[in-house]
Parts: structure tokens; C-alpha cells; sequence
């Protein structure tokens, strides 16, 4: 089985964010969730859901506003 290297770097990446090791955005955590889903690998998305759970959204949110565009969550 191979595995792009985008996937890898993405995983790498949702397993840092979830760990702590690595600084969690908003928005970068709702993109890897995405992208895991469409990936099939559900306990990274579930883990990533979590911590876009406990995030605090306002500031991604209103950035989003500012553009005129829809929330990504």
C-alpha cells in the first residue's frame, strides 16, 4: 500500500495537533478533519473533531466574515 506524501505530512501533522506538540488552529484542524475523513481514517478525524471542539472559533470565524464567505465548520 502506498500512501501520497501529502497524506503522510497530513497525518503526521492531525497526530501532532491532537498530542499537544504542535500549536492547533482552527482552521487548520477543521482542514485535516476533512481530510481525514475523505481519507477513511476515522480515529484521526474523530481526534481532530475533538480538538476543534475546544478551540475557540471567533477569531477564524470572524476572519471568514470579513472575506463574505461561509464558515468552513
Amino acid at each position: 500500500m502506498t500512501i501520497s506524501l501529502q497524506l503522510a505530512v497530513a497525518r503526521c501533522t492531525a497526530r501532532g495537533l491532537i498530542n499537544g506538540t504542535a500549536a492547533a488552529d482552527y482552521s487548520e484542524v477543521i482542514s485535516l478533519h476533512r481530510m481525514m475523513q475523505l481519507e477513511g481514517e476515522t480515529v484521526l478525524a474523530a481526534g481532530l473533531l475533538a480538538l476543534a471542539r475546544s478551540l475557540n472559533p471567533s477569531e477564524a470565524m470572524r476572519d471568514v466574515s470579513a472575506h463574505g464567505s461561509q464558515p468552513l465548520a
